[in-house]
């Protein structure tokens, strides 16, 4: 059975709002889609303002690693992935 996104590292109820609105409700959802995808989404859609620690959140959840300790080299594979100068 796939963790809900509350249960995944660094995303908490308020990210499981926002992801909810786009369709992604457990970690499936957001493994099959991708932080970089869910990101672009909820930031076209006006549901969040563009953020780069949302960005790193979404990536390390879907890594099990906690975003502050992410490195500089992930980061920036994340912000090429969804488009972020």
């Amino acid at each position: 059975m796939p963790h809900s996104i509350t249960q995944l590292r660094n995303l908490g109820p308020r990210c499981a709002e926002w992801l909810e609105q786009i369709e992604i409700h457990d970690e499936n959802d957001l493994q099959a889609i991708g932080a970089a995808t869910a990101y672009r989404e909820l930031v076209q859609r006006g549901i969040v303002k563009p953020h780069r620690m949302l960005l790193y959140a979404l990536g390390g959840a879907m890594m099990d690693l906690d975003c502050m300790k992410m490195s500089r080299h992930l980061r920036r594979d994340l912000e090429d992935e969804a488009s972020i100068n």
